[in-house]
């Protein structure tokens, strides 16, 4: 599809992902979706609930920060960007989970089970939480 010269970064911007059927309900955001299903599955310990807790924070931050001052600051194309990194955080987070709660649950909860997928888990987790705070600094 054409589109005016001015709209052609639109082109360029990253393909939709389709949000995962578990993450479409309670609310209307998939991050805090993501977010209530990692809390109320019994699986995260400590250190990832509290990161959990991290990346809802830059949620909201970031959220407010394109609500009040990014709307007015930045270009069209820039709000879309910021959109898109969020669908990127949540994916990331939203894949390492999965693969977690899948290997998690195979192996019967057993401790020590799944460690690379927990650590792939607390790593996007944390990723995601510093992405959106870099946005939002730039």
């Amino acid at each position: 599809m054409s589109v005016p010269e001015d709209w052609a970064w639109l082109e360029e911007m990253p393909e939709g992902w389709p949000t995962p059927a578990e993450i479409i309900g309670p609310t209307v955001v998939p991050a805090t979706n993501l977010v209530l299903l990692m809390l109320s599955s019994e699986m995260l310990g400590n250190d990832l609930v509290e990161l959990v807790g991290e990346f809802i924070a830059e949620d909201a931050r970031f959220n407010s920060w394109i609500g009040a001052e990014g709307k007015h600051e930045l270009s069209m194309r820039q709000v879309a960007e910021c959109s898109a990194l969020l669908r990127e955080c949540t994916k990331s987070i939203y894949e390492a989970w999965h693969d977690f709660s899948l290997v998690y649950e195979r192996a019967q909860r057993a401790a020590g089970s799944a460690l690379p997928e927990r650590r792939a888990l607390f790593v996007n987790l944390k990723s995601a939480s510093e992405k959106l705070r870099n946005a939002r600094m730039k």
